[in-house]
């Protein structure tokens, strides 16, 4: 049998699978016997699971990493993606030099990720409509914005919602943006610089952007007018007049350094990078050793003057113009969201309400 047969045997295969997510379902099992349910059922089940374990082991292209994420043994992951390999006839991944997709294997991932969408969609709606009220809502939110709202979030919405299961997403925002597009998430909160006409966004915050820094840092490099620039920059950073200065910056890959770089390169400093990091959170346990200034968001000021009272939180502006994040909520405004979830969506705008006020001394 050729690639092309196995690619247009998957096509139907995956029709009659979406068949199974949508009402037709419903009629299937009703007219079948009691055994050929539970059949039908278990297959459908184990399709779906395989189909799920196939797509995390696609994004991860790691067997031991998206074992732990997924919590199965390597062993049983391993016998989903042969059992999805012997089902279609072709392999989806190569193994060496490293697990990569195969051309088969890139085609079922597209048809996969649709399959599982539409599922989740059809679940929704059933929770929608039963009384027990139970049901998932997938959440993309970056971890640090998470640890300051969702507590404040959280107990709010279980109070009503208590059988609702929470699945966070804690992937980079163009990942986490992605992934709403296709359907994999119901609601992404996090920064969106474009609007996209197939995402509904609400502007959540206003995230400005502050450098942080020690006054040791400043009499260090600035001895002569350290006080000056200190009280200048209360109303916005000229990043020009802190050239002298050393940084510690984003990695590259990370949205707010790109805002970042560009701010250097309008005033045409090119800063002094003693660190770069995923996280802020490092460079705000490293603020006490004076390796240099960095930033952080609106959001994190709270999380930063409460561990150092002392910081200098300056900010970042340009032009005269403060340079700011623009922090949104969005969901697919082609895809359905139950009750519960809308209930979610009010609760973060009046948690963020409140956010939004915190500002430095």
């Amino acid at each position: 049998m050729t690639i092309t047969n196995n690619v247009f045997i998957c096509f139907l295969q995956h029709f009659f699978v979406e068949c199974f997510t949508s009402d037709l379902r419903f009629y299937i099992m009703k007219a079948a016997g009691s055994s050929c349910r539970i059949f039908l059922q278990r297959s459908l089940f184990m399709n779906l699971l395989s189909l799920y374990y196939f797509v995390e082991l696609a994004k991860e292209l790691h067997v031991t990493n998206t074992a732990q994420k997924l919590y199965i043994s390597q062993q049983n992951l391993s016998q989903h993606i042969q059992r999805l390999e012997q089902y279609y006839g072709v392999p989806l991944f190569h193994r060496k030099p490293k697990l990569a997709l195969t051309y088969a294997g890139e085609q079922l991932y597209a048809v996969a990720v649709r399959i599982l969408a539409e599922e989740h969609e059809f679940q929704n709606r059933l929770a929608d409509i039963s009384e027990k009220s139970i049901g998932n809502l997938k959440l993309g939110i970056p971890a640090y914005r998470g640890q300051i709202c969702l507590p404040e979030i959280l107990p709010r919405f279980y109070e009503k919602w208590p059988n609702i299961k929470i699945e966070l997403c804690n992937e980079s925002s163009n990942k986490m943006e992605e992934r709403l597009y296709d359907g994999e998430l119901d609601i992404f909160i996090g920064i969106m610089y474009q609007d996209n006409p197939k995402l509904e966004s609400y502007p959540l915050l206003t995230d400005h952007i502050y450098l942080v820094c020690s006054d040791e840092l400043l009499q260090k490099y600035y001895p002569d007018s350290w006080q000056n620039l200190k009280e200048e920059s209360g109303g916005g950073v000229d990043l020009a007049r802190f050239s002298k200065m050393p940084f510690l910056l984003p990695a590259p890959s990370m949205k707010l350094r790109k805002t970042l770089d560009q701010c250097f390169l309008d005033v045409k400093v090119k800063p002094n990078i003693f660190l770069e990091s995923q996280t802020t959170e490092l460079f705000m346990s490293l603020y006490p050793y004076n390796y240099g200034a960095f930033f952080c968001t609106q959001m994190r000021l709270p999380m930063l003057l409460a561990a150092h009272p002392d910081a200098n939180a300056f900010p970042l502006a340009l032009k005269k113009s403060l340079i700011n994040h623009r922090l949104v909520l969005a969901y697919h405004k082609e895809r359905f969201l139950p009750e519960y979830a809308h209930d979610f969506i009010e609760i973060t705008k009046d948690v963020f309400d409140g956010i939004a006020k915190v500002r430095p001394n």
